[in-house]
C-alpha cells in the first residue's frame, strides 16, 4: 500500500521564520514538512483588500509570486499567515486549513476561499489584554488630565489641574468578545458600570465581564446614558458606518469616544463635528479609514482627539503565543478534533 504524502504546512508571513520550531510540529505531526515561503501585503494593501468588494482593482499593486512561493502553495495542505494571494484556490488546490496570525480577516475575502474547502482560523483573543490596557489608559489619560499636565511641563506652567473620578461612571462596550471582555474586566475594577452590547442577544444573556447586556437594538438608547463608549467589534460589512452622525447625537454631552475595531465603523466627519462642537469630551482612535492616515487629514487636528497609529496591541510575545495557538490547532486538524477561532468568512469574524 502507498504511503501518504506528508502533511506540508507553509509558513507564509516572513516575521514567523524561526519563530515557528520545525521540532514542536514534528512532534504534533510526525514527517511534516515545513516550508517558509513569505508573501507580505504591505499594511495599506491590506486595507483595501478589506475594503473593496471585488478583486478586480486589487490585482494592481499586488506582490509578484515568486518561485518558491508558487511552489509552496502547489503543495501546502496547511498555511500559517497574515495574508494570502488573491484567487488562492487556483494556486493552492490542496490546501486544507490557513492559521491566520491576526484577529482581522478580511483581507482574506478577495482570496475567494469561500469558494473552497479551505478552513480560516484566527488569532482572536491573543491581542485582546494589551488592547484593553490601552483603553484603560486612554480613558485615565482623559479622566485625570494627564495630557493636560504634560503640555504644562512642557511649557514649564505650574497650574493647578485637578481630574475627575472614574468611579461610579458608565462604560457601554459595543462588542463583548475577546477584546470587549478584557476591557469590561478592567473598567469594572475601577468601579465603572459597565454595559456590554452583543449582536447575539439573547433574553437573560449575561456576561461575567459586564453589568448588563443588551443587544444592537438598544444601542441608540444606550449611548445617552453612557459617560465612556468603547467600540470592538469586527469591521464588517453590516457594521460600516455603526457610529454617524446619529449615533454621535445620541451619546451624553461630555463622554469619551474610543475604537479598538476597525475605522471603517466611524464616519469620520460626523466625529470631527462632535469634537469640535464640545458635544464630546474627547475621543482616542486607534484606527482610520485610510491607513496609513494622509497628512492632510483633518483628523489630526480635531482638538480633543487622540490618534495612533494601530498600536494599541503589544508585540511582546505575539508571534511566540500565535505559534502557541498554531501548535494547539494542529493537533486537532491531526486529530480530527474542532479547531479553534474557525472563522465565517460571510460573518467575517
Amino acid at each position: 500500500m502507498a504511503e501518504s504524502p506528508p502533511l506540508v504546512i507553509h509558513v507564509a508571513y516572513s516575521p514567523l521564520n524561526g519563530v515557528i520550531d520545525p521540532t514542536r510540529i514534528s512532534q504534533i505531526a510526525p514527517g511534516a514538512d515545513v516550508v517558509v515561503a513569505p508573501y507580505d501585503l504591505g499594511h495599506d494593501q491590506r486595507t483595501r483588500r478589506s475594503e473593496t468588494p471585488t478583486t478586480t482593482d486589487l490585482a494592481i499593486g499586488e506582490p509578484a509570486m515568486s518561485d518558491d512561493l508558487r511552489d509552496a502553495l502547489a503543495r501546502a495542505e496547511v498555511m500559517i499567515t497574515l495574508d494570502a494571494p488573491l484567487d488562492l484556490p487556483i494556486y493552492a488546490p490542496h490546501l486544507r486549513w490557513i492559521q491566520a496570525v491576526g484577529s482581522g480577516v478580511g483581507q482574506f475575502v478577495p482570496s475567494r476561499l469561500q469558494e473552497s474547502p479551505i478552513v480560516l482560523t484566527n488569532a482572536a483573543g491573543i491581542g485582546a489584554i494589551p488592547i484593553a490596557e490601552w483603553v484603560l489608559a486612554r480613558v485615565l489619560a482623559v479622566y485625570k488630565r494627564l495630557d493636560e499636565h504634560a503640555e504644562q511641563q512642557r511649557n514649564h506652567v505650574w497650574n493647578q489641574k485637578l481630574g475627575a473620578l472614574l468611579a461610579g461612571r458608565q462604560a457601554l462596550v459595543v462588542g463583548l468578545g475577546a477584546i470587549g471582555r478584557e476591557v469590561g474586566r478592567r473598567l469594572k475594577a475601577f468601579d465603572v458600570e459597565v454595559v456590554g452590547v452583543i449582536r447575539s442577544w439573547t433574553p437573560g444573556i449575561s456576561s461575567p465581564e459586564a453589568d448588563k447586556v443588551i443587544g444592537p437594538d438598544r444601542l441608540m438608547d444606550a449611548l445617552g446614558s453612557a459617560n465612556i463608549v468603547v467600540v470592538s467589534v469586527p469591521g464588517t460589512a453590516a457594521n460600516a458606518n455603526l457610529f454617524d452622525a446619529r449615533a454621535f447625537a445620541a451619546m451624553r454631552r461630555g463622554a469619551i469616544f474610543i475604537n479598538v475595531a476597525r475605522g471603517s465603523l466611524v464616519e469620520e466627519s460626523a466625529l470631527i463635528e462632535a469634537l469640535r462642537s464640545g458635544h464630546l469630551r474627547a475621543a482616542a482612535v486607534d484606527v482610520t479609514r485610510q491607513e496609513p492616515l494622509p497628512a492632510d487629514s483633518p483628523l489630526w487636528d480635531t482638538p480633543n482627539l487622540s490618534i495612533s497609529p494601530h498600536s494599541s496591541a503589544s508585540a511582546d510575545r505575539y508571534l511566540e503565543r500565535v505559534a502557541e495557538l498554531f501548535y494547539d490547532n494542529l493537533a486537532r486538524y491531526v486529530g480530527g478534533q474542532d479547531l479553534v477561532n474557525v472563522v465565517d468568512l460571510t460573518r467575517q469574524y
